[in-house]
């Protein structure tokens, strides 16, 4: 590929990521592109009629973009839910009674104009009916196109995360460095012959079992997710012992069958333990919580303690794993179907993650 190319390759990137970020650029072209085919129309107009009938003109408009944007909230009701038939029938009714509004309001504002007043009701508007059919059939055919661009844009970079996340789940999800921690605290254990160390082995053979073969695919199962983070917990749990404060309050039963994307909440976990280990003369407390709504809203939060001295950055800057959930979470779960707050006050991290599951 040549570098001119490769130039307008990344042109078109940037086109599609603006448009994508700036949905208002959507409406702007087809406005515009509106008044463009309208020009000609409005030219004549002002060169050969009456003033009146331009302003008759400017002010049909208004209803007309009215319908246009009740049309677009007809489609998000109506036909991305299939019910087609619904959509159509309600559509053509409202912008036939547009129609009938705009040549009513056309004989009554303009009845001085001869051509006007001596033209049939009926025959302005047989006159005008393709032109507001196709206005209303435009407006579908360019909310559909919209949709499935965006669509297909998500569908792409879910495909892309997909192959990029298979790479890096063993950094995103069990650092190295845990690694070590327990592999040294199951030597101390099985020095102490500890009856804690085969029940600790099996849970960190669930734990690499899961991340290594479980977490491939796009959504896994919710109970397995949570259970994940239990056997994660419990191994940071060994070499704390005593010195913790933990609660994990999860209203999740073993029969729920939602789904979710894998490895979403370990990250906020780990920096959690990460956090909390620097605070001293105090015990270690961390607080997890977890439930759904009747919205079918998950909603998962974190408490630890910290240092005073902590800021919010320092949590931001806590390596490649938050960071990867945030833009997991971008397009997984793109615009209003997540939400991420993380805070710090009084010596205390926050962390709370909405997710619909709809």
């Amino acid at each position: 590929m040549c570098v001119y190319q490769i130039r307008a390759l990344f042109k078109i990137k940037n086109i599609t990521k603006l448009f994508i970020d700036n949905k208002w650029l959507w409406h702007f072209c087809f406005w515009v592109l509106y008044a463009f085919l309208q020009f000609r129309s409005y030219y004549i107009t002002i060169l050969y009629y009456d003033v009146k009938y331009l302003q008759f003109m400017l002010i049909s408009k208004i209803p007309l973009i009215a319908i246009a944007y009740t049309t677009i909230w007809l489609y998000k009701q109506l036909f991305t839910k299939k019910k087609y038939f619904s959509y159509f029938a309600i559509g053509i009714g409202i912008w036939g009674m547009l129609l009938v509004s705009v040549v009513t309001f056309q004989k009554l504002y303009l009845k001085s104009m001869q051509d006007i007043a001596e033209t049939e009701w009926m025959d302005l508007v047989l006159n005008q009916i393709p032109n507001y059919f196709i206005f209303f059939v435009v407006v579908t055919m360019s909310k559909y196109f919209k949709d499935n661009f965006i669509n297909e844009y998500f569908q792409n970079q879910k495909k892309q995360l997909q192959i990029q996340t298979e790479l890096q789940n063993l950094k995103a999800q069990i650092s190295p460095h845990f690694l070590f921690n327990t592999m040294n605290n199951f030597y101390g254990l099985a020095v102490e012959q500890s009856k804690k160390l085969p029940e600790l082995m099996v849970r960190l053979s669930d734990l690499l079992r899961y991340s290594l073969y479980e977490t491939n695919a796009e959504k896994v199962p919710l109970v397995n997710e949570i259970a994940y983070l239990k056997n994660y917990i419990e191994l940071e749990k060994i070499r704390l012992e005593d010195n913790i404060e933990y609660k994990f309050v999860s209203q999740i039963d073993d029969t729920n069958n939602s789904r979710i994307a894998p490895l979403i909440f370990v990250v906020f976990v780990e920096n959690a333990f990460k956090h909390a280990k620097n605070v001293k003369n105090e015990p270690i407390k961390i607080k997890i919580e977890i439930s759904i709504s009747d919205e079918n809203i998950l909603l998962f939060e974190i408490k630890n303690n910290c240092l005073m001295s902590e800021h919010n950055n320092d949590y931001n800057k806590s390596g490649i794993g938050l960071e990867n959930v945030r833009k997991r979470l971008e397009v997984l779960y793109p615009e209003k179907l997540h939400r991420l707050k993380i805070e710090k006050t009084n010596g205390e991290f926050y962390v709370q993650l909405k997710i619909s599951l709809t």
